[in-house]
């Protein structure tokens, strides 16, 4: 591949990172001086107490779709806020039954989200091709790394479910290896339950210190929720651990 080419895919991906960076800043500003768009942005309606009204089963299959598109979409986003808030709604006033509702979901969350997952990992399957629809050179890029490092898949995979980080930058490339299908699944899907446990414990005992410590201003929150995912993307999209080591040589 040609350095012209090589610089206009990554050009591309400093496009999308700066888009979104201003984006953000342009939400963060109108929510500063328009009280309206700052309710919209505010941690307080995420979590507000019409989820105690919502049905149990209408809540787990709400949260297993959020959890499978969120898979599908290549950025991270908060698909497993839906775990938490149910989860702290339903010890807040406590239901009958509440801890096993929580433990289903949690396991129909991480069933769901692994789902979706296993789409990226048949799309790498399927065709080099459709690894355009993300970044080619950074695809290409995670593949070179895991074949690199075989012995350290199982828990490359499970650190990044366990991450809200986007799993197709991972799963396509090994689908694209032929990695072992059943393996990926397996230690997927354990990340994820993991992942799930922790946003479900985390809803139960931080919605309501999060609450209280955002006070009047819960959309200065909502605002460094976004930035935090924006930087998740620079550092996935910037990292090169191979420039280092080209380098170190």
């Amino acid at each position: 591949m040609s350095e012209s080419k090589k610089k206009s895919k990554l050009n591309g991906s400093n496009i999308f990172l700066i888009i979104f960076f201003v984006l953000i800043t342009i939400v963060a500003v109108l929510a500063w001086l328009n009280p309206d768009v700052g309710d919209a942005l505010s941690i307080a309606n995420w979590f507000g107490s019409d989820t105690s009204s919502v049905s149990i089963w209408a809540a787990i299959g709400f949260t297993m779709l959020a959890c499978f598109l969120g898979a599908l979409i290549p950025i991270p986003v908060p698909y497993m806020i839906s775990v938490s808030t149910f989860s702290y709604a339903w010890l807040n006033p406590r239901i009958p039954n509440a801890v096993l509702f929580i433990i289903v979901l949690t396991l129909a969350a991480a069933i769901a989200n692994t789902i979706g997952d296993m789409l990226d990992y048949v799309i790498g399957l399927g065709s080099e091709k459709i690894l355009e629809r993300d970044d080619p050179e950074l695809q290409g890029r995670w593949a070179r790394l895991i074949m690199k490092y075989p012995k350290a898949i199982p828990w490359i995979v499970t650190i990044f479910a366990i991450t809200p980080l986007p799993d197709s930058l991972l799963l396509v490339p090994l689908g694209f290896i032929k990695y072992s299908a059943k393996k990926s699944i397996f230690y997927m899907f354990i990340g994820k339950i993991i992942m799930m446990g922790i946003m479900a414990i985390a809803g139960i005992y931080g919605i309501e210190w999060l609450l209280e410590l955002a006070g009047e201003s819960s959309w200065v929150l909502g605002v460094i929720f976004l930035y935090v995912m924006w930087l998740m993307i620079f550092l996935m999209v910037k990292i090169n651990p191979e420039k280092k080591k080209k380098k170190k040589d």
